[in-house]
């Protein structure tokens, strides 16, 4: 739980029971302020999603008689590919429109752009591209548009022109991922931005383990008004009863509550957040303790002309988004098309009305009002403008799509005729030919094309007229020399004569080559770095005049495959901490599947035909179904074209044997809670003492499996503990893992696939991912289990303190940081005391972290005006102590203070002047009796300690 102390925490206000008259009155005089950012305030917009900030989906406009609406123009947009297949995700299913004065805004997430429309004409007037899919409707006011994308950057630009105002990367780190198949920044922004009184809200990230971004900013200068990054990390409720270390997975459009004026931030399948609208305190976040309740993206409020009862917490849901069966039961909550419903003065639509003069095979998406027109959007993709303003007759004005076709490539037939055709992704580095990147797509079985260069803008104007090719080929703008890629991505790189090539750089790009397999061409000039360079496994061979080919052959290097039967999977690659390297749902598995493999890249699972209900009973289930093929390296399907020799070794499953119900190792039983988990013994890194292996675990009906390095389960949530330095529980927040033990390390990555088919529990992510392990510097928080102040007292030989940390944390060195005060779970009761009793305690991301010393992830945190800070239990003994210091703080001002451990004083007193740049000062031969007290006193301005460590180093 949060204590009480810790920031960005605000207890819930009362409920306002008002009236429903006097409600509905607030609601309309707060819709009325809210409609003050629209340019025109006597032709009122629709300025964002669902028109306002409580998305009610109202306007004063009277709506009169639908068939005088008359169709005056229509344009037919590429269709929407939303970034997940499950509907309850489906927040970017269909184009979701802004009106500003003359202006049709429209984000698109398959070009990567918002593009204005003339309202009246239908005639484009501006495009504004972006590095990642704009998944959300803009919002608008005072000339501005304002968006954020999946390349995590949040965007303004002018409604006249789409000339870019300013622009706000949400988290400073370039690291990307693959996420539903687009290479994008790991916190895109998918909480849609909400805009009210020259402020607007977003929300970055989607993994709370990576960190998750709740900003409020300035809307004229971009400058950060609030931010709360401290979502991602709350030891709390998740599914059937338990608690673990998670929090909030925001994808959805943000709102505001017009009854408690509070930020409202959708947590994808769960529960939304409620956070304090002035400061971004949380106010209240839970996970639905029970389950069983489908959760979805949408919500809004309930405005002046809704008649529904409230649903989920004081908010509207839909029906058709909050749907999903659990096994043989049909489960919905919600009200009927409530998503696409708009309200008039006079009436109200709710998306399946039939307008006349549209096609009868039109399907409505969605409907807005502004400009004296009313715009609908179909599921195809078109758009309809509508008016019925008496004017001459004519034949309202089509706007097709366009296509051509483009000149063949000679490159292209060339190394396609050399290598074969590529499935999988593949990376342009630099300036190439449009023509060879559209021939390796259209003679090829590439997924996607990601062309990276410094001046785009030729290729995206070349790329319009292919509507064919724009969900395939993405046009990124960066540096060609500093892109940084994800590993073990590409299927084949791309590297021009324009870009750069050192050794190292030869190296890292290699790096970003799949195993088995994956290729590099570079030009042929830097074949000397290629052969000097550290490339394992790699062929190198000409190609051609001007290039050469690098060929991955093999596995990773320590990687190893897994054959089922719950046996060890000792991958040496997969280690603490980890990060997301993919993350999709295009490959699904009942959450009672047997156990996939991992063979030389590929992932086979193999799923139950959990639609036929005819066949469970008791302790039998259903008949399995044919197996999948999928790449652990990008979560793709494989096509039947490739891998053959694994498909004919699985080609006899048994379909027609009822299976059982779960899948066990013999030596454990079928208790769907299993036992706290014993896997041998350790050595205690506070002690020294060797015990059992003993770790937190809540319930998870896989009942964990030992795997030699990594013992995995699911405690609430997907979790693994590493043995190798004793990290504690770590979890994996936001998927549902199987009931059968689905996480899996092997072919270097801890696999987390799809093991949520037949399951309503509203874990917030519904998909698959794998992770990798990254650098020491990567911020990741654990609960590493109980101790009691007597267990440790007078046993402590080295420890570290963590003032404002989030949870506990062990280095590789075995090391383990203690979060103080304790809010991360189970954790060892070490005895801290500071002076005074309740200090300033702090918490940021440490992706902030600009330099300095020590770990990145002890000095983001800390704690501010502190006199003293004493620890308790140590043995007797002498001890090296380290102390870290940091200022996270907004002002620039310097501090200074003096600082001594036990009474002996640092040689030169303490000075933070930069800010997000960390500083260590350590001290040794300290010779301490039971407790060790560090001691501050400032000189100006207040004393700061992220934390310390002590380790004995003599009698």
């Amino acid at each position: 739980m949060i204590p009480e102390a810790f920031p960005f925490f605000k207890p819930p206000p009362p409920h306002y029971a008002l009236p429903m008259f006097l409600r509905r009155l607030a609601i309309l005089f707060f819709l009325a302020a809210a409609n003050g950012n629209a340019e025109d305030s006597a032709s009122p917009d629709w300025p964002q999603w669902r028109q306002n900030p409580c998305r009610t989906a109202e306007t004063n406009r009277e709506l009169g008689n639908l068939t005088d609406w008359k169709p005056i123009w229509s344009r037919e947009l590429p269709q929407p590919a939303p970034a997940f297949q499950d509907v309850r995700l489906q927040f970017d299913s269909g184009y979701e429109p802004i009106v500003l004065g003359q202006r049709l805004v429209v984000s698109s997430n398959i070009d990567n752009s918002v593009t204005a429309f003339d309202t009246t004409t239908g005639d484009e007037l501006w495009k504004f591209f972006t590095n990642g899919p704009v998944r959300f409707s803009p919002a608008g006011g005072k000339g501005r548009i304002l968006f954020g994308s999946d390349d995590g950057w949040f965007y303004c630009v002018k409604a006249s022109s789409g000339e870019l105002v300013w622009k706000f990367q949400a988290v400073p780190s370039e690291r990307k991922l693959l996420g539903n198949r687009h290479l994008i920044s790991v916190w895109p922004i998918r909480g849609g931005a909400v805009l009210r009184d020259d402020r607007v809200y977003f929300a970055a990230g989607v993994w709370p383990f990576e960190g998750v971004f709740v900003y409020c900013l300035d809307a004229a200068s971009g400058k950060v008004i609030w931010l709360n990054d401290r979502m991602g990390h709350i030891y709390d409720q998740q599914p059937h009863n338990t608690e673990a270390l998670g929090g909030l997975a925001p994808q959805g459009y943000l709102l505001i509550d017009p009854e408690t004026d509070e930020l409202v931030v959708p947590s994808s399948n769960a529960y939304p957040a409620r956070l304090d609208l002035e400061s971004g305190a949380l106010i209240e976040f839970k996970l639905p303790a029970p389950g069983r309740l489908p959760g979805g993206w949408f919500a809004s409020t309930p405005g002046a002309k809704e008649q529904q009862k409230l649903k989920r917490r004081g908010l509207l849901a839909d029906e058709s988004v909050n749907a999903k069966r659990h096994e043989d039961k049909p489960r919905a909550e919600g009200i009927a098309n409530v998503r696409a419903s708009i309200h008039f003065f006079d009436a109200s639509l709710d998306g399946t009305e039939s307008f006349p003069g549209l096609p009868e095979e039109v399907e409505v998406y969605g409907i807005v009002a502004g400009d004296e027109k009313l715009f609908v959007t179909t599921k195809a993709g078109e758009i309809y403008a509508l008016s019925k303003k008496d004017e001459k007759e004519a034949p309202p004005k089509r706007w097709a799509l366009a296509s051509v076709k483009n000149t063949p490539s000679p490159f292209a037939e060339s190394l396609l005729s050399a290598i074969g055709k590529p499935h999988g992704f593949a990376i342009s580095l630099g300036k190439w030919p449009f023509e060879d990147l559209v021939g390796m797509l259209e003679n090829s079985e590439l997924d996607r094309l990601f062309a990276v260069s410094e001046t785009p803008d030729h290729h995206r104007t070349r790329l319009r007229p292919r509507p064919d090719l724009q969900s395939r080929l993405h046009i990124l703008e960066d540096d060609p020399n500093d892109c940084p890629l994800p590993p073990y991505l590409s299927s084949l790189i791309l590297v021009s004569d324009s870009v750069n090539l050192s050794q190292e750089k030869i190296e890292t790009l290699y790096e970003s080559v799949r195993p088995y397999g994956g290729r590099l061409l570079i030009p042929a000039k830097h074949g000397d770095a290629a052969r000097q360079s550290t490339l394992l496994r790699a062929t190198i061979e000409p190609f051609s005049d001007e290039f050469i080919l690098i060929t991955r052959q093999g596995a990773l290097e320590g990687s190893s495959n897994y054959t089922g039967n719950f046996d060890p999977s000792p991958d040496a690659l997969v280690k603490a901490p980890l990060g997301v390297l993919w993350f999709d749902d295009e490959v699904g598995n009942f959450k009672r599947s047997p156990q996939p493999t991992f063979v030389d890249g590929t992932m086979i699972s193999i799923d139950k035909d959990w639609l036929d209900a005819s066949t469970r009973k008791g302790k039998v289930d259903y008949r399995l179904l044919a197996p999948r093929f999928t790449d652990v390296y990008t979560g793709r399907e494989l096509s039947k074209e490739e891998v053959p020799e694994l498909r004919q070794s699985f080609s006899e499953i048994d379909r027609e044997t009822i299976q059982p119900s779960q899948y066990r190792p013999d030596n454990l039983n079928d208790r769907p809670t299993p036992e706290k988990p014993l896997s041998s013994e350790r050595v205690n890194p506070l002690t020294g003492e060797t015990e059992p292996r003993i770790f937190p675990m809540a319930y998870g009906c896989d009942n964990g499996i030992d795997y030699g390095n990594l013992y995995t389960m699911r405690s609430a949530t997907a979790a693994f503990y590493d043995k190798t330095n004793e990290s504690g529980t770590i979890n994996l927040s936001g998927p549902r893992s199987g009931c059968t033990n689905s996480i899996i390390p092997a072919n270097g990555l801890l696999n987390v696939p799809y093991f949520y088919e037949g399951c309503t529990c509203s874990y917030p992510l519904p998909t698959g991912m794998s992770l990798y392990s990254l650098p020491e510097s990567h911020e990741q928080w654990t609960a590493w289990g109980e101790m009691t102040t007597e267990q440790l007292a007078g046993k402590i030989q080295r420890i570290g303190i963590n003032f404002g940390a989030p949870g506990d944390r062990v280095t590789r060195d075995g090391l383990l940081w203690i979060d103080h005060p304790h809010s991360g779970g189970p954790s060892p009761q070490v005895k801290v005391t500071t002076v005074p009793e309740s200090p300033d305690y702090t918490y940021r991301h440490s992706v902030f972290m600009k330099s300095g010393d020590g770990h990145p992830w002890v000095a983001a945190s800390g704690v501010n005006r502190v006199k003293s800070a004493t620890l308790q239990g140590l043995k007797a003994g002498t001890y090296r102590a380290v102390l870290t210091f940091c200022s996270t703080s907004e002002t620039s001002e310097d501090r200074t203070f003096k600082v001594s451990v036990q009474g002996t004083e640092l040689p030169d007193s303490v000075t933070l002047s930069k800010r997000f740049h960390s500083m260590t000062r350590s001290l040794d031969g300290i010779a301490i009796d039971g407790s060790c007290t560090v001691s501050l006193e400032s000189v100006k301005g207040d004393t700061q300690l992220s934390g310390f460590q002590l380790e004995r180093t003599g009698p």
